[in-house]
């Protein structure tokens, strides 16, 4: 073999294991590289997952049997817009959000975002009163004199009249409007200033008798209604997607009306629900409120009696302690500022449903539709 060859074939065969070391180094760098991603890629895993427990407090419930599922394809046909949640045998089966909170913005509805619940807020109001009463701090046959002895008839109109909407009280709510005002001194002021009472002392919606309630309740407990609300019934009732109106609230679902080009926005001013002072100034998830009457069942805020003292009617009537005793049912029911929130369950609380909207005209209302949604379930029951 000529020698030029066999040093060649020797330089070569030095340089093959110099390549193979350094193809193995760079193969263990690779791995070490990957293992180290791998790691971190955990590590970021586990770190992350509490903060999405956190951001998702509640989690959407799917139609869990053919009630509910049949129950979602009739909210669909109609283009609801917001939440409903529905509950059979004190067990929820649907709990789902639809449509717009923001369609600006285009966020939508979720299982977490408040609506307005207007009325609804009444039964809220007459709950605290009853807390007064167990506590001995009120009476519910105490008269209105012992707290605005300058509003007419005060002294033979009773907190149960008040309760029941049978008290004869009337009041102009436009003046109350006019002082675009966001202290709530000023709107009960107002308020004592300007209510009258009717001759007939009978059964008549007025949202005056709710204002002075919310009144008798800041003497009563020497704090501010909204102070009064969160000590009593959101901390106690661990109710964690309830809040006041607040244009900082980025929970709180904007409303709409029906128009024929679709969801129609139209600005409510923060005076506007001010005004609703213990009436219908506080938005609630659907989920919070269903927990709000869990909770009004249970022995620990209210006993069997102290409820049905509160919910107790007068002959011939249906209202009482902000909510409707029906044949079959507990019809409770909110309008303000184009939402509409519903709410029907069964006498003993385990079974109805829960409706929250943020898009409403007088004629798309859901309150029959709601009642017939409510037979459907009680009738699987």
């Amino acid at each position: 073999m000529p020698k030029g060859l066999h040093r060649k074939k020797t330089a070569a065969s030095r340089k093959l294991p110099l390549l193979f070391c350094l193809l193995l180094l760079l193969i263990g760098i690779g791995g070490l590289y990957l293992k180290y991603n791998q790691q971190k890629a955990v590590e970021t895993t586990i770190v992350s997952q509490p903060k999405v427990a956190e951001t998702t407090d509640k989690q959407t419930i799917e139609p869990k049997n053919a009630i509910s599922a049949s129950i979602e394809q009739k909210l669909l046909k109609k283009n609801f817009s917001g939440t409903v949640l529905v509950f059979r045998h004190g067990k929820i089966i649907l709990n789902k959000a639809y449509g717009w909170q923001d369609q600006t913005k285009k966020i939508y509805n979720t299982v977490s975002t408040q609506y307005c619940i207007g009325s609804v807020q009444k039964g809220q109001t007459a709950y605290l009163i009853m807390q007064a009463v167990k506590s001995g701090k009120l009476f519910l046959d105490e008269k209105l004199s012992d707290f605005y002895p300058q509003i007419p008839n005060s002294e033979i109109i009773s907190i149960k009249d008040m309760l029941n909407m049978s008290s004869g009280l009337r009041i102009d709510e436009k003046k109350i409007a006019a002082l675009n005002t966001l202290d709530p001194k000023e709107i009960l002021a107002e308020t004592v200033k300007q209510t009258t009472v009717a001759k007939n002392a009978s059964y008549s919606y007025q949202p005056v008798n709710y204002v002075l309630l919310a009144g008798i309740l800041e003497q009563v407990y020497q704090t501010n209604y909204q102070a009064l609300f969160e000590k009593e019934i959101i901390k106690p009732m661990k109710l964690t997607e309830t809040s006041f109106y607040s244009t900082k609230n980025k929970k709180q679902a904007l409303s709409y009306s029906v128009s024929p080009l679709g969801p129609l926005y139209s600005n409510t001013t923060a005076s506007s629900y001010a005004d609703e002072l213990g009436t219908g100034n506080v938005f609630m998830s659907a989920e919070d409120l269903y927990h709000y009457y869990q909770a009004f069942y249970n022995d620990r805020f209210l006993t069997t009696q102290d409820r049905a003292e509160l919910w107790r009617t007068y002959p011939g009537e249906e209202y009482a302690g902000g909510i409707y005793t029906m044949k079959d049912n507990m019809h409770g029911r909110g309008i303000k500022a184009r939402f509409e929130t519903i709410a029907n369950f069964s006498k003993d609380g385990q079974t109805g449903i829960i409706l929250l909207s943020n898009v409403w005209t007088q004629k798309n209302s859901f309150n029959g539709f709601a009642q017939q949604l409510y037979y459907q379930v009680a009738a699987a029951s």
